[in-house]
């Protein structure tokens, strides 16, 4: 803050004895060299201060680009994240509908195993039955000769 304080201050005493001088310069009367001094000081000091104005505008306008730029980034990160949430969540139905698909055939594959089960069950019987029945049969021949 006395940073601030202390250019204002020098601005206000220069331009006081600017006044002054200049009322001395109205009047024809000659100027010493320290107010000759202060003249010169005077337009230093403007010429800083315009310096300073336009590092000050130039600064704004950087600033002013900069917050535009952060900006569009934020804009553009926001619109990356909603496109690969979306991405994700559509993968996530496909992979859930693949999920359903992949189960159901599972559960169709299971009972097709069943079932099969079952009938490989009956055709043993059945073999069996058969395997008695032959060696009966052939008991029967070998009985008979």
């Amino acid at each position: 803050m006395s940073s601030i304080v202390v250019p204002s201050i020098v601005s206000a005493v220069l331009e006081e004895a600017t006044k002054r001088i200049g009322k001395k310069v109205a009047a024809g009367k000659k100027l010493s060299d320290s107010e000759v001094m202060l003249l010169v000081l005077d337009q230093m000091n403007r010429r800083i201060e315009s310096r300073f104005e336009a590092i000050e505008s130039r600064f704004k306008a950087m600033e002013a680009r900069f917050e535009a730029r952060f900006k569009s980034l934020e804009n553009s990160i926001a619109s990356l994240k909603d496109y690969v949430d979306g991405r994700l969540n559509e993968m996530s139905r496909r992979i859930d509908d693949l999920n359903k698909t992949l189960n159901a055939r599972i559960d169709d594959l299971s009972a097709n195993i069943r079932v099969l089960s079952g009938r490989i069950d009956g055709l043993t019987k059945e073999v069996s039955s058969i395997k008695s029945d032959v060696i009966a049969l052939m008991r029967e021949k070998l009985e008979e000769k």
